[in-house]
């Protein structure tokens, strides 16, 4: 009895420790998780708009060229500066200055001049693998800017 009390006490010390390895693994691959934050310091600068993409409601869309001069300029302190146009209206062209304003922590930027009494909208942003800015619009179907760096702050 004694035998088989030690081999179960063995065992169940080496399930314990299997246990706490594999606890003590989850937790490191969580934590050395990136969050798909972008750099703050990647973004200062003015990017011009490249490529838009309008879905035409089947899911066939795709980013195409364009020749818009539409920039934006990412400021220190999370200021932006839009020389033409804004995003709460993307298919018009304003040509109205605007302020907006980023968060590098959520990945959003925020155009004051869509503001409105209830809400100011914030638009989502992420850099590619290319380098490129993408600015997804609130549409109803799949669409978006996409911008390239053309100077640095």
């Amino acid at each position: 009895g004694y035998l088989f009390y030690c081999l179960y006490l063995h065992q169940t010390s080496i399930d314990m420790k299997k246990s706490i390895l594999i606890l003590a693994g989850l937790i490191t691959i969580v934590s050395s998780c990136d969050e798909d934050t972008v750099d703050p310091s990647s973004l200062l600068g003015t990017w011009k708009l490249s490529e838009v993409l309008a879905d035409p409601g089947d899911g066939s869309g795709t980013f195409q060229p364009t020749d818009d001069n539409y920039t934006m300029t990412f400021l220190s302190e999370g200021r932006l500066w839009m020389d033409q146009g804004l995003f709460c209206t993307p298919s018009l062209k304003l040509f109205h200055q605007g302020n907006g304003s980023y968060d590098t922590s959520r990945n959003v930027i925020t155009s004051e001049e869509c503001a409105t009494v209830d809400t100011t909208p914030e638009y989502s942003y992420e850099l590619n693998s290319s380098d490129e800015l993408i600015v997804y619009l609130p549409c109803i179907e799949p669409c978006a800017n996409k911008f390239i760096k053309i100077t640095d702050e």
